[in-house]
């Protein structure tokens, strides 16, 4: 039994960060969720037509491919 506070030493390997990594991630994630909320809006609220519905598409493929950018960042990082 150990007398006195218990040290924890955090990760084995922190990642280091680049201000240009964070940037992508940053701009990724605007980007996915400026595109979602339009494609939300954009269903809800517009008046159908075929344009509103190709546009809709178009935001749904974004935001689908956004979101793969970010997890290829991020996994891309963690190796």
């Amino acid at each position: 039994m150990q007398n006195g506070p218990v040290h924890n030493p955090g990760p084995a390997s922190p990642i280091g960060l680049s201000p240009s990594f964070k940037l992508a991630v940053t701009i990724v994630t605007g980007l996915t969720v400026l595109s979602l909320l339009v494609c939300v809006l954009l269903a809800l609220l517009a008046p159908k037509s075929d344009q509103i519905n190709a546009l809709i598409e178009t935001c749904s493929t974004t935001y689908k491919m956004g979101f793969g950018a970010l997890v290829g960042l991020v996994g891309g990082k963690a190796l």
